[in-house]
């Protein structure tokens, strides 16, 4: 009986094979096929940067010291000395004491050179200085004399244009004769701590009247009958006492709009 279930099973196996080879395979699609489409994931679009603020550029507390004269301009004899070497000793060694108060200078000269005027003025007005000063000597008269300009005062332009580009040269310096005539009180009052006597007065010269800058006209004369320029103690007085008045004067630059 088992070996007749068995042979009936061989059969249906066999004809079940045969069924599978005798189909015919599926047909292929014919044609182009279109291409599969995946759904796009869009990336969060993020909002354009906002544009940057315009910003002031930051000014350094920098000043300018102008030693007048120089190489065939000799200036004035005071005493034995012509005026361009004492300018530029005095320049020198002011240098030399703002540098040890971390306060940065330029100099318009280093050496006994000829700079002409307006090439002084560029040298300053590129520095952006907080202060020039520009220094002169004499034998006429006592103490220290002291200018600023003369020109009438011009409608304020610093804040509206930072970069000074757009002051007329010749009277560049009316834009800032407020700020002048402060720079000359802070100088007036340590020299007047240093018991020395102070003319004040105006001038219209130049370079002094194309200076971008708070600007006062520093020129040394004999203390006293017995008291010359070339005496060491008081030249090393008007350097220090106008070391003391540039500090001084950083401080109340700090504080101005």
């Amino acid at each position: 009986m088992l070996w007749r279930i068995a042979a009936m099973m061989a059969v249906c196996s066999s004809i079940a094979v045969l069924a599978q080879q005798s189909s015919p395979p599926a047909a292929a699609p014919s044609g182009p096929q279109p291409p599969r489409l995946q759904s796009p994931i869009s990336a969060p679009q993020q909002p354009p940067p906002a544009p940057l603020a315009p910003q002031r550029p930051q000014l350094r507390f920098s000043v300018v010291l102008d030693p007048a004269h120089g190489g065939s301009d000799t200036g004035a004899m005071v005493g034995d000395t012509p005026e361009k070497s004492y300018t530029l000793a005095l320049a020198l060694r002011l240098h030399v004491l703002l540098n040890g108060d971390g306060i940065h200078s330029t100099l318009t000269r280093e050496n006994d050179v000829s700079i002409d005027k307006i090439a002084r003025a560029a040298t300053a007005n590129r520095a952006y200085a907080a202060a020039c000063i520009l220094l002169h000597a004499t034998n006429t008269g006592n103490g220290i004399h002291l200018f600023t300009s003369s020109l009438p005062a011009a409608g304020k332009q610093i804040l509206a244009d930072t970069h000074r580009s757009f002051l007329p040269w010749q009277t560049a310096q009316a834009s800032y004769n407020t700020e002048s005539l402060r720079l000359e009180s802070e100088i007036n009052s340590a020299f007047a701590q240093q018991h020395v006597p102070v003319l004040l007065d105006r001038t219209s010269l130049m370079p002094l009247d194309s200076l971008a800058c708070p600007a006062v006209v520093v020129e040394v004369a004999p203390l006293d009958a017995n008291t010359p320029l070339s005496d060491p103690a008081y030249q090393k007085k008007i350097a220090e006492t106008l070391e003391k008045a540039i500090i001084s004067w950083r401080g109340d630059w700090r504080l101005q709009p």
